[in-house]
């Protein structure tokens, strides 16, 4: 799934073994983790700055794992697979 920069949408889906697996389709926080501080915060994404998955993505606001966010407390990559796991986890990148 294609996790979208918006207001936050969640689809539950039905895996094997009759598991729930709940996917992101829209976000606009992520959880940042500050190492200085060793905390973590909910902070608003503003863009999308950066995206090694594909260049194109950046435009079209696509959050994938490896990707440069601008936060209001600085750039953060994103860790977590927001498609996969419905989480935007991040951290503080200098």
């Amino acid at each position: 799934t294609m996790t979208r920069l918006g207001e936050r949408a969640v689809k539950l889906l039905r895996g094997r073994g009759g598991k729930t697996k709940t996917i992101s389709i829209t976000d606009s926080f992520a959880n940042v983790f500050d190492p200085k501080a060793k905390k973590y915060s909910k902070i608003k994404i503003e863009q999308v700055l950066e995206n090694p998955a594909n260049r194109h993505f950046v435009r079209r606001n696509v959050l994938t794992k490896g990707t440069i966010i601008k936060t209001s407390k600085g750039n953060a990559k994103i860790l977590s697979r927001p498609g996969q796991e419905g989480v935007v986890n991040a951290i503080l990148v200098e």
